[in-house]
């Protein structure tokens, strides 16, 4: 096992998930008490009053530091808001889907879980978003789609900058993902691109004006096989994109590990004219 010390001088952490940890199987009168408060809030929408905290302690028969020390760990989990004063209580609470995607992103970066790792998961992922988009009958998101589609030569023409290449490609993944109508699917597109963003190693795009161009190619082919409700050519494409992705990793790996050569034997040159 690695030593699980994380890239950039990151703090060591242990490569092992503690399931009975993430899951809060302990039998502690905390952790049940954690679990019901999560039950409450998950039964009732966003915003809604759970109770006074005397209403609480009386309803679940615990003491107020139990109470008290569950409810930060669901506040953590942006589960519910404790306020206090006029109109004060427990309020159920949803997480916002930044804080969803990014704990998990930011997990795997401390793990120093690398971008080939996360595109070897996306390649199983990313092709079948892409057949179950092509099922979509969403009238709105189909028009998203077209649209996106249509601008995709304005964008080749003009020869759009990296940054908008990759803003146009997360929104062109987020759209795939809604358009898939599968929750799993569209949480672990969100993770991927959250940790792509974290991963400063690889720039896809700024070596190559090419690469760029290759990448709308790609899109092209992606949206028109969606559009057309061909679910096994999308799937196919998608598979594509991911063995691209692949190769440019692979180029990148070499040129960094080649460039990392010449600065070594030019600092042992500098040191042996100086001796």
């Amino acid at each position: 096992m690695r030593n699980g010390t994380g890239k950039d001088g990151m703090l060591a952490m242990t490569n092992d998930l503690d399931l009975n940890e993430a899951v809060e199987l302990g039998g502690s009168v905390v952790s049940r008490t954690v679990r019901q408060l999560t039950q409450f809030s998950l039964q009732a929408q966003d915003g809604d009053y759970l109770g006074s905290e005397a209403e609480l302690l009386e309803r679940m028969s615990i003491s107020r530091p139990t109470l008290r020390q569950a409810a930060k760990v669901v506040e953590s989990d942006c589960l519910l808001s404790v306020r206090r004063g006029v109109n004060g209580g427990f309020y159920a609470t949803r997480p916002s889907a930044r804080h969803v995607v990014q704990s998990p992103a930011l997990w795997l970066r401390l793990q120093s879980a690398t971008l080939d790792q996360m595109n070897r998961a996306s390649m199983l992922i990313y092709p079948t978003a892409g057949a179950e988009a092509a099922k979509c009958t969403d009238p709105r998101l189909i028009a998203e789609l077209t649209a996106f589609r249509a601008a995709i030569d304005e964008r080749e023409a003009r020869g759009e900058s990296q940054r908008e290449t990759l803003d146009a490609e997360i929104a062109f993944s987020q759209l795939i993902a809604n358009m898939s109508g599968d929750p799993v699917l569209t949480l672990f597109i969100g993770i991927s691109y959250t940790f792509g963003l974290l991963e400063r190693e690889y720039r896809f795009y700024r070596r190559s004006p090419q690469r760029r161009q290759r990448w709308l190619s790609l899109q092209r082919s992606y949206c028109d096989a969606i559009l057309s409700g061909d679910s096994d050519i999308a799937m196919l494409i998608g598979k594509r994109r991911g063995h691209q992705v692949e190769s440019w990793i692979a180029e990148d790996k070499a040129a960094a590990q080649q460039e990392g050569r010449a600065a070594a034997a030019k600092t042992e040159d500098r040191h042996d004219g100086a001796t």
